[in-house]
């Protein structure tokens, strides 16, 4: 019995976990779902995302724990869908990448000029090391 709650639950999350829906799992959601719901999560979205035509190398794992980090560093995100926190990381992390799409443009784009100036000086420093 509990097992196949768990399977419901589940099954209802990953639907739920779509780019674009309101009701999306916030940050709070988030810190209380266990490891393996979160790996599937984040594997969701990176599946939707492929659909629609976005590359991203690193694996869910790496996307979750990552995710994990931030909402401890940062827990002014906790408010936010957990998508749009997810996809702001994958482009910080230029991995999100779709055929014909300069990445620094698509970072510009999603993250706002200001943001995405303060980014690029913070990533360019790191990686002239």
């Amino acid at each position: 019995m509990k097992r196949l709650l768990t399977a419901l639950l589940l099954t209802a999350l990953c639907a739920s976990f779509s780019y674009a829906q309101q009701n999306a799992p916030t940050g709070r959601d988030w810190q209380k779902f266990g490891q393996k719901t979160k790996e599937q999560l984040v594997s969701s979205f990176m599946q939707q995302m492929k659909k629609e035509g976005v590359t991203i190398k690193k694996s869910a794992v790496f996307y979750y724990k990552k995710l994990d980090s931030l909402y401890v560093k940062k827990p002014n995100l906790l408010p936010e869908p957990v998508w749009k926190v997810l996809k702001t990381a994958i482009i910080m992390e230029r991995d999100w990448s779709v055929r014909g799409k300069d990445p620094d443009a698509v970072a510009k784009e999603w993250l706002g000029e200001k943001l995405y100036a303060k980014w690029k000086e913070k990533y360019a420093a790191q990686n002239s090391r």
